[in-house]
This record gives C-alpha cells, structure tokens and sequence, in this order.
C-alpha cells in the first residue's frame, strides 16, 4: 500500500479541497465531473469508484476435502468476491455440490449460478447498499428476540418445544449476518474495522449460548426458577449496549459496565450455592455467565469507539 500526502487547500467559498493521484485517477479511467463515493470511518476516509467493478474468485479442487473447499467458499464471500468459481480437473461429486450449494444458504446474496460437470459458479446477487449498522441491529434484533422469548419460557416454566425450536433455527439466521456483516468489513480497514468485528463476533457468540440453553432446555435441563430473575437482566443490559452502539454513547456503555460487574457478584453466589442444590444443570448457568461477558465485550468496544 503507497502512501502519498496531500495539501488542504480551500476556495473562495469556504470549501476544503484535496486533489486525487494522478495515476489512480488513469488506472480507474476518471475524467472531469465523474462521481465517486467518500466514506468516512472514524478517523479516515475512503474513496470508493461509484459504479465498482465486479470481482471473481477461482477456488480449485485438488482433493474431496469437503470442509476445507467450504470454508475457502466462506473465505471468498467474507473477502468480498461477487463471483466464485469453484473447478475441478476432474468430476465435482455430488456430495461435494449439495454442501457447497447448503453453505450457499446460510451467505446473504450468494446463489448458484451454474455448473458443469468439473465448475461450480455462485454469484452475488444482492446489490442493494446495506449499512453496516443496519446489519448489526438486525443481528441484535433476533438475538435478543431469542432472550425474551427463553427467559419467558424458562420463567413460567413452559418449556415449549416449539419455541424452543424457533429459538435453535434462529441462530442460523443469526450467523447468515455475522457471516454478511464480515463481507461488509471486507473493505475497511483501521481500528474501527477491528471493534466492529468485536462487536459482530459478540453477538454471534451470545446468540449461540442462547441457542445452546435451549437445547439443553429441551433435554430436560433446569435452572432453580428463584434464579431466573437474575438472569433476566441480561435483557436490559443487551438493549443498552446496542443503544450506545447506535448512538456512541460511553456513558450508557460505562452504566452497562457497572451493571455487568454487579451481576458478576450476585451470579458468582448463586454458582457457589448450586453445588447444594441437585438436579439443575451447571451448563445453562455457565452459558448465562458467558452471556453477560460478551455483553460486556460489547460495552468496551462501544467505549473504544467513542
């Protein structure tokens, strides 16, 4: 990567002008009253060509290692490719192509595209402008939906299968955003990338402790119903940290902070007093407890970014 340094000039009006590198402008084949897009992060700013041309990935099979050939075609939707070209010298089997085309599902935007008998072509076909912060608040939306609705089933003592099942199919939706909101850090770069990325990986993480409390929930694993009060506050303190996240506010963040250290203290006495009581599972406890550490994960970041 070059790095050039350029003057702040300022005209007439009052508005700030910097000139672009003269070959980057010949490379991109820009001329007089072109448009392109200025994008600020944080600190930087990045300069991106309105109309970006497409960019295709080629992933080539040596051997059936299935799992390494779908986490390369991972790889390649979270590095941003618009087209990915998986070839073989040799036959793709079946088996190969119904996984590939299964983990297609869980990539927003990426379909199938055509095959032959040794090609397989996917292709992002969603050219809609997302925001990022749209990406995450939908990822903490459902999330926190599958919270609300654990906490009530575990506080009435219900344990619908059907909710509880909601809940388990939801976190694959979860991850087709956490997988989404990657591809969207492809092209940013910078300590803010960094906290997102945090951030993002924090909810993923919530979201699969709560996925995990619902199926041992559904095995018949209890927690004591006196205790589930104290978990409940989780709700609260996930709706602050993304509250802060939205408005970068430190404060709120700071709050979640000290409410996270409190829950520390309490959830530390009732671990402690567990061990007396038999027949309650020390696993949804412990996934609670990691819960309110990604919260408070979550909280620190915000507190970076501000």
């Amino acid at each position: 990567m070059k790095m050039e340094y350029r003057k702040i000039q300022v005209t007439g009006e009052g508005t700030y002008i910097v000139s672009l590198p003269k070959k980057w402008v010949k490379r991109n084949n820009l001329c007089k009253k072109d448009v392109i897009s200025v994008i600020e992060q944080g600190d930087e700013l990045l300069l991106r060509l309105r109309e970006e041309k497409e960019r295709e990935a080629e992933i080539k099979i040596k051997e059936d290692d299935i799992e390494f050939i779908s986490r390369s075609l991972i790889t390649k939707y979270i590095q941003g490719y618009d087209t990915i070209v998986i070839t073989s010298k040799n036959y793709i089997n079946p088996e190969l192509r119904r996984k590939l085309i299964r983990i297609s599902t869980y990539l927003i935007g990426l379909e199938p595209f055509g095959e032959t008998k040794n090609e397989l072509t996917f292709k992002m076909l969603m050219k809609e402008r997302r925001q990022l912060m749209e990406s995450v608040e939908r990822m903490h939306e459902m999330s926190i939906l599958s919270l609300k609705e654990l906490m009530n089933d575990l506080e009435i003592e219900m344990y619908n299968e059907d909710i509880l099942n909601g809940i388990i199919q939801r976190d694959n939706e979860i991850d087709k955003f956490y997988f989404l909101i990657l591809r969207q850090l492809s092209s940013i770069s910078g300590f803010e990338a960094t906290v997102w990325v945090q951030i993002a990986k924090s909810i993923e993480r919530i979201s699969d402790h709560i996925e995990k409390i619902a199926v041992l929930t559904k095995d018949c694993k209890r927690m004591r119903r006196k205790d589930i009060l104290v978990y409940k506050e989780l709700i609260h303190m996930y709706s602050d940290v993304i509250l802060a996240l939205k408005s970068r506010n430190a404060s709120i963040a700071n709050d979640v902070l000290k409410k996270i250290k409190k829950f520390r203290l309490t959830e530390k006495k009732i671990i402690d007093k567990l061990s007396e009581s038999k027949g309650h599972c020390i696993l949804i406890y412990e996934s609670f407890r990691r819960i309110g550490e990604y919260i408070s994960d979550m909280a620190e970041s915000v507190i970076n970014m501000s």
